[in-house]
């Protein structure tokens, strides 16, 4: 297949540009000395992408005498349209080599249990400390992808799947098992968490959720939850705790306010759940990340470690 004049021209500019620039600088600066010295290169280099130019343009663009250097029309017609276009990518890439600068958007994407005891604190300090920066804050239970939904972090708890974005732990926790104060009262014959078999709310939404152990000193118990009641939203699972249906252990940021307001108690607190699940930074790449990326983390990450130690105090 050919290809017209016009398309073989359009597809060969974008070859010049080094030369274009060296044009550029040396009619800016007034001379292949002066432009040398500005650009740090040798002036042998400058001299030989001018006469390059030009011999692809097939037009002189600069007369050189010993003495002096003066631009032709058509060369100053060339300058007069690219100089400010190449001055603005000059100033693009030198912007994004050192994109240290806190200022811009940041999309989050995190979950709506987090709202009250991080999000409030976190969000003041990081919009007082940096003007320039904007923040764009999406709460919702649905695992979001990332790249495809244009987010720059996403903050996540429990168990990650499987993928090629990068995961920064920014705290653990432990489930805490709670009933509410009515049925501790009418099951005072619960001892152990084998005696909590048949009274589980089960949420389904995370796998094994039947098959827990718990831990009492040296001592383990591995126990499989036989639930009435099945549900896949914590919201539900909560309600139904608080409305005394049943037992459940789940993330203290869930329950902290229910447990302080006398609403919900902690049970068996001789045990505690065994293992422990994270809170998580994800980012799609593990290089170049932005600072305004990097401080949102950062600030995320200095507010839960102060929320891990508060968790930590209901559930061991």
């Amino acid at each position: 297949m050919t290809r017209d004049a016009s398309e073989t021209d359009a597809l060969a500019f974008p070859a010049l540009l080094p030369q274009l620039a060296a044009f550029v600088a040396v009619v800016s600066a007034g001379s292949f000395t002066a432009a040398a010295r500005r650009a740090g290169i040798d002036k042998t280099l400058l001299s030989r992408r001018v006469r390059s130019l030009e011999a692809a343009l097939q037009v002189r663009l600069l007369n050189r005498t010993t003495r002096r250097l003066h631009v032709t029309q058509a060369g100053q017609a060339l300058y007069e349209r690219v100089s400010q276009p190449l001055s603005e990518v000059a100033d693009g890439l030198a912007r994004a080599a050192r994109d240290d600068t806190v200022e811009g958007q940041v999309r989050v994407a995190t979950f709506p249990a987090l709202g009250q005891s991080l999000w409030g604190p976190a969000l003041r300090e990081l919009l007082d400390a940096h003007p320039l920066l904007a923040l764009d804050v999406r709460a919702t239970e649905t695992l979001v992808n990332l790249v495809e939904q244009g987010f720059d972090v996403g903050i996540r708890a429990g168990k990650l799947p499987d993928s090629s974005f990068v995961a920064r732990r920014l705290a653990t926790w432990r489930h805490v098992l709670v009933a509410s104060p009515g049925w501790a009262d009418r099951h005072p014959e619960v001892r152990t968490p084998a005696d909590l078999v048949s009274h589980w709310v089960l949420y389904t939404d995370v796998p094994m959720a039947n098959q827990w152990r718990f831990e009492r000193g040296d001592e383990g118990l591995e126990v499989r939850m036989h639930s009435r009641l099945t549900l896949d939203n914590g919201e539900v699972q909560l309600g139904s705790v608080l409305a005394g249906i049943g037992v459940t252990a789940t993330a203290p940021y869930h329950v902290e306010r229910y447990l302080e307001r006398g609403d919900l108690v902690r049970l068996l607190p001789d045990w505690r759940v065994a293992h422990r699940h994270g809170i998580y930074a994800v980012t799609p790449h593990r290089t170049y990340t932005p600072a305004r990326v990097q401080v949102v983390c950062d600030t995320v990450a200095r507010h839960l470690e102060r929320l891990s130690r508060r968790w930590a105090s209901l559930s061991d």
